[in-house]
């Protein structure tokens, strides 16, 4: 129909005006369908760190990541951290948060924080860490990535500047804020559904753009009924 045609154009007027999408394409979510997806703990090791093909969030079938802390030397920590596909430049991605399912299987609460450390050290921790008791069964955890929720370690400088890239994203149990090594353990903890979580605000430009555009057309087709008659 004829107003399919500048609906066409419409809708190219508002993606050119959308913000961008992410630029966090590759592992934009982190499923661990088999292999670590580029997760590290330092020194590889599947005693401490793998992959476990069935037992997610899904049930059976659904693998996860599994880290292991021993509660010395250089698996002493739970601490895990990507810096391949999970460094990038958080504040023109929108990204405000970062979600995951989290698992205890250990036999000790955990105080599971997010942190973005860059190569000399600093960077950036949760404040409020998320509480993961035992025999909880899977947990969905939502840690924001804004000034405001997380703490300062040593020197990163300014916070827009840090989040532009050049950091690892770490996952780890602490007990504090005081570092981003994390804090000494012995237990277990599963990881899945590692997803960055859109800005708000952008979802509701996108959801009101598509309103508007439904209602536009609409609106056409009225109009063009009227003239018939």
């Amino acid at each position: 129909m004829w107003w399919i045609g500048r609906l066409g154009v419409v809708t190219m007027t508002m993606a050119a005006l959308s913000p961008p999408a992410f630029a966090i394409t590759v592992g934009t979510t982190d499923t661990f369908t088999g292999s670590l997806d580029s997760w590290q703990k330092g020194i590889s090791n599947p005693t401490y760190l793998s992959v476990v093909a069935s037992g997610g969030p899904a049930g059976a079938g659904d693998s996860y990541m599994q880290s292991v802390a021993d509660g010395g030397g250089s698996f002493g920590r739970l601490t895990v951290f990507n810096q391949n596909q999970w460094d990038s430049n958080y504040v023109t991605d929108g990204v405000t948060s970062i979600r995951m399912d989290l698992l205890n299987s250990g036999t000790v609460p955990l105080q599971v924080r997010l942190g973005l450390r860059n190569s000399a050290g600093a960077g950036y921790i949760s404040t409020t860490p998320f509480a993961l008791g035992t025999g909880g069964g899977w947990q969905t955890a939502d840690f924001p990535v804004t000034e405001a929720a997380l703490t300062t370690v040593g020197a990163p400088g300014g916070f827009s500047a840090f989040l532009s890239g050049g950091f690892a994203l770490r996952i780890l149990h602490a007990t504090s804020t005081a570092n981003l090594n994390g804090s000494t353990v012995v237990s277990t903890i599963g990881v899945d559904n590692i997803t960055a979580v859109p800005e708000p605000s952008t979802l509701s430009i996108l959801g009101l753009g598509i309103v508007g555009l439904t209602a536009a057309a609409r609106r056409m087709v009225r109009s063009r009924r009227s003239c018939r008659s």
